[in-house]
């Protein structure tokens, strides 16, 4: 399928169970089908290891890969993904580029065509080989972008899918399409770090050259509000979320993020895992407190008190004072 029209379709798909009732969301589901909405949120970038020799320490948080500008023996920046021969040969990629990529590609002027530089080019290999190289790294490059746009856009719409006047009824339908535990799974997954060898060719050498990779942030931004929407559910899908030790201990980290929507975030997901429906929820809200606290949740917030964002430090005191609530209550 053509990359942009499957985006465009999801990113339609998105816009529309947001306000939609809750047969339509079913139906949505029902027809992407919930097999192929894991694949798409599911489907890791490509590597360039697999196809280009390379290893990923071109890579940024989690998988964004970097401009590629590197100087040359006269000091010029050259874009190695972007470079072409002068003759223009090799240079068809394999996915379309739309006009604006076109212009700045046209822009760069200088970066079209090899330096026949000693420095630039290893002599053991032909000066015709190396432009190719580039096209494949571009190819991959197109590629990842593409998969990571989607996947944006697959987590979002199950966002929206659960958002709204009958989201209880949607987190169970959720949970029974996709599985409860691969629903999870999924949501560790896109927070967990990436380990990648960035710098070890020789796997017999002692030094293993790993490096981690954070999560990018669109995609932690896609991840939280899923979490704040599911703690926001009936008390047995906040006892089902507070039980998930790895997921709750990949969000810790979140709170000193850079972005203010991932820490308002994550003072969300503690107001909404402590909130207590009725009399019945409250000894187990007492206890998802705990929980919460014994992680170090507590001290969390302390830390974002004096947030720069009014916002986060305003729901930061919602949640402490819930937390302390629930803490005085249970001695």
């Amino acid at each position: 399928m053509d990359p942009n029209l499957r985006l465009s379709s999801i990113w339609a798909l998105k816009h529309l169970v947001l306000s939609a009732p809750g047969l339509l969301k079913k139906e949505c589901l029902g027809e992407l089908g919930p097999g192929w909405l894991k694949q798409i949120i599911c489907n890791d970038e490509v590597d360039f290891t697999s196809t280009s020799g390379l290893r990923s320490d071109r890579e940024t948080s989690v998988g964004t890969p970097l401009a590629m500008g590197t100087p040359n023996a006269a000091g010029e920046q050259v874009d190695l993904l972007n470079a072409t021969d002068g003759s223009g040969e090799g240079c068809t990629t394999a996915i379309e580029v739309d006009e604006v990529d076109l212009k700045m590609v046209d822009s760069l002027g200088t970066v079209c065509g090899p330096q026949p530089d000693s420095e630039q080019h290893d002599r053991n290999h032909s000066p015709w080989r190396a432009p190719r190289r580039r096209t494949d790294l571009n190819n991959t490059n197109q590629v990842r972008v593409d998969e990571h746009a989607v996947q944006k856009q697959g987590l979002d719409f199950i966002r929206n899918l659960i958002c709204g006047s009958d989201s209880l009824e949607m987190i169970d339908c959720l949970f029974e399409e996709l599985g409860q535990d691969k629903m999870f799974e999924i949501l560790i997954s896109k927070l967990r770090p990436r380990l990648i060898n960035a710098f070890n060719r020789d796997r017999r050498s002692t030094d293993s050259g790993v490096r981690q990779i954070q999560p990018q942030t669109d995609i932690v931004i896609s991840i939280c509000f899923i979490i704040v929407h599911l703690a926001a559910g009936l008390p047995r899908h906040r006892q089902l979320l507070v039980s998930q030790s790895e997921l709750l201990k990949l969000i810790m980290p979140l709170f000193q993020h850079s972005s203010r929507e991932v820490r308002g975030c994550c003072a969300w997901i503690v107001i909404n895992l402590t909130w207590i429906d009725d009399q019945s929820d409250h000894a187990n809200c007492k206890e998802r407190a705990r929980e919460l606290i014994k992680l170090g949740v507590y001290e969390k917030l302390q830390t974002l008190e004096a947030d720069p964002e009014l916002d986060v430090r305003e729901r930061t005191k919602t949640a402490m004072h819930q937390l302390s609530q629930l803490s005085c209550a249970s001695r």
